[in-house]
């Protein structure tokens, strides 16, 4: 039996959420106030039956035991995994017996050694030596983070790993070697100053490397590999989670030198974007360790508009973001060292998401014109819409109305117009425009799987058939109830390639991952197989819409005792209806 199976026959979903809330019995189920947020009424429901949970207030989350750990203790997948493991006794794999299993991540380890001692031993590393005292790194800094220096050679670390038995495969695979055109091999990394990038636990899955005598580009990353992604890492995570959690604040830097500097000087929640704008992935993983968070990016043009599209884009629902005003031409680095008191002041003093908006936006138009206070409309609107609380929603729309001499009540129906238009135009580009079909010979294959199995089914038709990626474009991470089946499809999103998928994942993901792999199907065409994902798809989508519409029709019902408005939530209620009814009326006409 493999662990994660181990783990789940024993686990009792009562038992691991009774040790963070107290649970009250209701009917068949338990509820108790939310341990993720406060509230004055419970609406945080346990399922023992369906060994699941549920928050139909601010959290609208939901999931196993599993899911609950990782977000009670800000933990991954295998780290959740392996703290019910210690729970219920069963020994789980360690991390040096993970990592013995990974050549790669030996690799890695490997050359992180190699770089470091380089720096601190050899004569050609007496310039970088130079810089880092000049920048303010110590010696002790520098040897916690594991800094090093690539040797100019260009063969160096790769007859360095050959000589510890690593191929040049496995090399090229870890992002270590470039590939020329005429087929040779070589280091990638040539007389840099070397970062080590580390996942969660500490592994090494990647490395920075920073110029030192003016060659382009200034900062070279290892290339996207079976490892290291840099859409779902944030550097320095490793190091500053602890610090994150204590502070329940999360300080967004852009540069390696950025968050190596905070660290030195005690400001231990600080992580780096190792220079690009945040993605969904990693602002949802800062969302499980912190309720606030602070955009501390370089104060130059190029940074404002970075932090700009980052706002709108990666943070858009996210309230409690806020962006640090940096003097001009400092960067984190330059103040911190220079004057690493006014580090607090400035990010205490760091100005909400909507105030850098109302900044940054009314002075690019000429609102005297009527062009002008539409394209500011259209700009700024729908980002006051998106504040969370109401209160302040109600405060800015009547901000907007003064920059644009309209009325905040008039300004408000505008915008709900334009944001049904946007809505409207979104679903009608969404949706699949299909001929009439005949009646799908999958119905024995797809239709008569129970709930439970939809999830791994789905999945398992993903892995056998790339070609189906298509049509998994509308599943969505939280239509998994399984934790496992969650984190596999959010693997199977990032790369799709059955090899590649097993050397992302550690060792009990990668035994589930078998179990969907080796999954027997009837025997089915392409188009058949087609129809069959489709049809979990839908029902899995129409699963989740279920779920949701209780949450938002008890929000309805606390709307209507507490005196609130109401129609901002009918319209909702709506629209979830609407979808419901969309999905039930394609299955019946398609037969299931």
């Amino acid at each position: 039996m493999s662990l994660l199976d181990d783990v789940k026959s024993r686990l009792d979903i009562v038992e691991v959420v009774s040790g963070y809330t107290s649970l009250t019995p209701a009917g068949r189920n338990l509820k108790a106030r939310c341990p993720f947020h406060s509230e004055r009424t419970p609406s945080f429901v346990v399922f023992p039956e369906r060994g699941s949970w549920r928050c139909f207030g601010a959290c609208a989350e939901g999931g196993d035991a599993i899911r609950f750990v990782m977000k009670a203790e800000n933990q991954n997948f295998a780290e959740a995994l392996r703290t019910l493991a210690d729970r219920l006794g069963i020994q789980a794999p360690s991390r040096r017996a993970q990592e013995a299993m990974n050549p790669l991540l030996r690799a890695n380890e490997e050359v992180a050694k190699f770089y470091h001692k380089h720096l601190v031993d050899s004569e050609e590393g007496a310039d970088a030596r130079a810089y880092l005292e000049k920048r303010g790194v110590s010696t002790e800094t520098a040897s916690a983070f594991g800094l090093g220096l690539s040797p100019t050679g260009w063969e160096d670390m790769k007859n360095h790993l050959a000589g510890q038995g690593f191929t040049d495969a496995q090399m090229l695979q870890a992002g270590l070697l470039h590939r020329s055109e005429e087929g040779r091999t070589r280091d990638l990394f040539h007389g840099r100053l070397m970062f080590p990038i580390k996942d969660d636990g500490g592994h090494i899955v990647g490395f920075g490397g920073r110029e030192l005598d003016g060659g382009q580009p200034k900062y070279l990353n290892t290339p996207q590999s079976p490892l290291f992604d840099k859409s779902t890492i944030l550097w320095g995570m490793d190091v500053a989670s602890e610090g994150i959690r204590l502070k329940d604040e999360a300080v967004i830097v852009e540069g390696y030198m950025d968050a190596l500097m905070a660290h030195q000087h005690g400001f231990t929640n600080v992580v780096a974007s190792m220079g690009t704008a945040l993605t969904n992935q990693q602002v949802e993983h800062l969302t499980r360790l912190a309720k606030s968070y602070v955009l501390a990016l370089d104060a130059d043009a190029a940074g404002q508009e970075a932090t700009l599209r980052s706002l709108k884009s990666s943070w858009k629902g996210v309230d409690n973001v806020r962006i640090a005003l940096l003097p001009i031409g400092k960067d984190p680095d330059d103040l911190i060292r220079q004057a690493p008191d006014r580090w607090p002041d400035v990010i205490a003093s760091a100005e909400s998401k909507i105030d850098f908006f109302f900044r940054l936006l009314p002075p690019r138009y000429d609102l005297t014109t009527t062009e002008g206070q539409r394209t500011l409309t259209e700009e700024l609107g729908p980002l006051v819409l998106d504040v969370q609380d109401s209160t302040e929603q109600d405060r800015h729309l009547e901000r907007l109305g003064e920059l644009l001499g309209v009325n905040r009540h008039t300004l408000e129906e505008v915008l709900q117009r334009q944001r049904q238009s946007v809505l409207r135009a979104a679903t009608a580009k969404g949706q699949r425009q299909r001929g009439p079909d005949e009646p799908p010979k999958v119905q024995v294959a797809a239709a008569a799987f129970k709930q439970d199995q939809l999830e791994a089914y789905s999945l398992a038709l993903l892995l056998r058939d790339p070609e189906l990626k298509e049509v998994a474009e509308a599943l969505q991470p939280e239509f998994f109830h399984e934790s496992e089946n969650r984190e596999v499809y959010l693997k199977w999103a990032e790369c799709s390639i059955i090899e590649e998928l097993r050397e992302l994942m550690d060792t009990p993901l990668r035994e589930h991952l078998e179990t969907l792999v080796d999954r027997e199907f009837p025997s089915m065409d392409q188009k058949e197989r087609t129809e069959a994902l489709a049809h979990c798809v839908r029902r899995l989508e129409e699963r989740h819409l279920r779920e949701v519409r209780t949450q938002i029709a008890t929000a309805l019902s606390q709307a209507i005792e507490e005196g609130d408005d109401p129609s901002q939530v009918i319209e909702e209620l709506r629209k979830q209806d609407e979808r419901l009814r969309e999905i039930h009326s394609t299955r019946v006409r398609r037969g299931f």
